[in-house]
């Protein structure tokens, strides 16, 4: 009886000291999460631009990264010793 309320007791304790954890959490994830798509649909745009000018100039465009390989693209810029990233390929 006595294990059952300590353990009990415990867990409550720890559920009212995580309270405020959790939306703190969750919250941070969700910005991460916006930040992440915000830069990407920043890529996009910028891909998209320099793409039409390579077209006006006669040249080929440039492929546009999916978000998935975009994601691991930009973890492999975050690694150290990486100074210029790989060039995407063109599937040729």
């Amino acid at each position: 009886m006595r294990k059952r309320f300590l353990k009990a007791v415990a867990v409550l304790g720890l559920g009212l000291c995580l309270y405020g954890c959790i939306p703190t959490a969750l919250a941070v994830y969700g910005v991460s999460r916006h930040r992440t798509h915000k830069s990407y649909h920043e890529y996009v745009a910028s891909m998209d631009k320099t793409n039409q000018e390579r077209q006006s100039q006669g040249l080929e465009p440039l492929p546009v990264l999916s978000f998935d390989d975009w994601k691991k693209h930009r973890k492999d810029l975050d690694k150290p010793g990486e100074a210029n990233p790989p060039a995407p390929s063109t599937g040729k």
